[in-house]
């Protein structure tokens, strides 16, 4: 590793701050070394100093941007996301351990994005415990960035990153060294580290069919959907049939990928290569009643909450008009038809992560298609809580058609507020979503901090929660919430874009205009963020900077926008809907002057 000085390291991370919004405390200065270290070759560079100059002069934007994602190896911690490591230990690598020794051969372990080796010294340290011998395992840990890889070679992590692992298992598989403690040679035999570009279009090392399980979590945040997509075609080939991935608890296949399936192991939800055929695809889905329309430089929230207001409005004079209609509606005939729930007109919110449904019908919730639902019939007072049916060795989510269960005993009615605990965190945060819609954001910010509790890794509910706060007027708590997800992904573009929408509500045009060309660093090609900002500049009159901004947000629709985690209702997430919004907005400041 090279030897770069405190004052270059602290310039650094001052132009990181500046320039994307990224804190690096002195905790964080041994991933920027390890960044350094891997970056400054590239160009030839052996001097930390020449490199900085680099960095900050007028052609260094496209190498900071190089430099980032390395910088954010450090955020990551052991036996991270308590819930998957809960299944881990008790079913998981239990199950596939018996497996494999039934049928004599290792088991096959994938720590994809390894960072500085905190995930696979976990799995190594649980599989010990098991009683594995180190020959019964291959356990490969990968990265990007081999400077990360080379040092969680070497096993050493500080007392502060080494407190996560708990003081019987530091005793028994670490040994103290200067400024932390190291992993015991014993432990470090059952990880085999490896460079590994996840992005390349072919795994030369991975032989197909040949792996029980993947760990790849919080590293497809980083991808676009079509890296996403072929980066899970090679997953699922590489896995045995049975074999299972586990993803970051914000990173959901929803719309995204459909031939894994999720189960339900252990609280944790995790996608398994099926063990026949390829899932049917999902059943089309009803489109949106309305279509989005041109946005225009006025707050969303203001428009938000004046078209909410009148279809309440709407929506009341119907329920007090249509008892006849409603009548009519229970007589035998009418079962054919299927009521649905009248929707705001807040815009087709599709092209999510999370898995919300166009259209909403007051019913049992029903499969997405990706993989069956949990069942949601709630358990009687006197018995006890039902697990899930079971498919092979893991418990898998299902359903209950509606259609089967005896009409002489209906489910008793939930409470109300009442949000089901089996649901996959995308399903529960869909629920809100649709409170969203209908406006009863009580509920919904109810329904995402009870999702918070359960799954507080969620980056979409997070963003989403931040985003009900910003349409309640609640800037204060909108940007902690907005905070806290930056503080668990450094590099969330949509905490910066959603800050800079809660900041323009408030009035802080500074801070909007400076959230959301922090956003446009990370991602230059986000048109919304171009339309955004845009919006901020004509509000403070900088005309002609809002028409290059617009311009700006046409001209990035050449590249593939991919869709925003998190939820916030009537913004413009299709190619289409930016382009007109913008076009309509340049056409009307063309009359402007300056």
């Amino acid at each position: 590793m090279l030897n770069v000085g405190n004052k270059v390291l602290q310039q650094l991370s001052a132009l990181l701050l500046e320039r994307a919004g990224l804190k690096i405390t002195l905790d964080g200065y041994h991933s920027l070394r390890l960044a350094l270290s891997t970056r400054m070759p590239v160009l030839g560079l052996s001097d930390p100093d020449k490199y900085l100059q680099k960095l900050m002069s007028a052609s260094g934007e496209e190498e900071l941007r190089s430099l980032l994602p390395l910088v954010t190896v450090g955020h990551t911690e052991f036996f991270r996301d308590a819930k998957q490591f809960r299944a881990l230990e008790q079913s998981v690598l239990p199950e596939l351990l018996s497996k494999a020794r039934r049928e004599m051969r290792k088991v096959s372990i994938w720590s994809a994005g390894c960072a500085t080796g905190e995930e696979p010294y976990s799995l190594a340290l649980v599989m010990a415990e098991l009683g594995a011998l180190a020959v019964e395992v291959d356990l490969w840990a990968t990265d990007l960035n081999l400077a990360a890889v080379e040092a969680a070679r070497q096993g050493r992590f500080s007392t502060r990153r080494a407190m996560a692992i708990g003081p019987e298992r530091l005793k028994r598989f670490f040994r103290p060294v200067e400024d932390g403690y190291e992993a015991s040679p014993i432990l470090r035999e059952y990880i085999r580290f490896d460079g590994q570009n996840l992005a390349v279009p072919v795994f030369d090392k991975v032989a197909p069919a040949s792996l029980d399980l993947i760990l790849c979590r919080n590293v497809i945040i980083y991808f676009d959907l079509p890296t996403i997509r072929a980066l899970m075609d090679r997953f699922l080939a590489a896995l045995r049939p049975g074999g299972l991935l586990f993803l970051g608890y914000s990173e959901s296949l929803f719309k995204v990928y459909d031939r894994f399936e999720m189960i339900e192991v252990e609280g944790a939800f995790v996608y398994r290569r099926p063990l026949g055929e390829r899932p049917r695809p999902p059943p089309p889905l009803a489109p949106m009643a309305t279509e989005p329309r041109p946005g225009s430089p006025e707050s969303f929230a203001v428009e938000l909450r004046q078209r909410m207001q009148a279809s309440a409005e709407t929506a009341a004079k119907l329920r007090s008009a249509g008892l006849a209609e409603a009548a009519a509606a229970r007589s035998p005939d009418a079962s054919a038809r299927r009521p649905t729930l009248e929707m705001p007109a807040v815009g087709a919110l599709t092209g999510r992560r999370t898995g919300e449904f166009p259209a909403v019908r007051p019913e049992p919730p029903r499969t997405t298609g990706e993989f069956p639902a949990v069942r949601t019939e709630p358990s009687r007072p006197s018995e006890p809580p039902r697990k899930p049916a079971t498919t092979g060795t893991f418990a898998a989510v299902r359903v209950e058609p509606p259609a089967s269960r005896p009409p002489a005993e209906a489910p008793p009615a939930r409470p109300s507020g009442s949000w089901p605990q089996l649901l996959p965190p995308a399903e529960r945060l869909n629920m809100a979503v649709r409170k969203m819609g209908q406006g009863d954001f009580p509920a919904a910010i109810d329904g995402v901090k009870r999702l918070l509790v359960d799954e507080p890794s969620d980056l979409d509910a997070l963003l989403t929660l931040g985003n009900l706060y910003s349409l309640t007027g609640r800037i204060s708590d909108a940007r902690d919430t907005f905070a806290q997800a930056l503080q668990r992904e450094p590099l969330c573009v949509e905490a910066r874009v959603f800050g800079g929408v809660a900041a323009m509500q408030a009035g802080s045009l500074a801070e909007a205009r400076s959230e959301l060309a922090k956003a446009l660093f990370l991602e230059p090609t986000l048109a919304i963020g171009h339309y955004l900002l845009a919006q901020v500049q004509e509000r403070t009159q900088d005309f002609e900077s809002a028409r290059r901004s617009y311009r700006n947000a046409v001209a990035q629709l050449k590249y593939p926008q991919r869709p925003l985690a998190g939820h916030y209702p009537e913004m413009l997430d299709s190619a289409e809907s930016i382009s007109r919004a913008a076009r309509y907005a340049l056409a009307a400041l063309e009359e402007q002057p300056g």
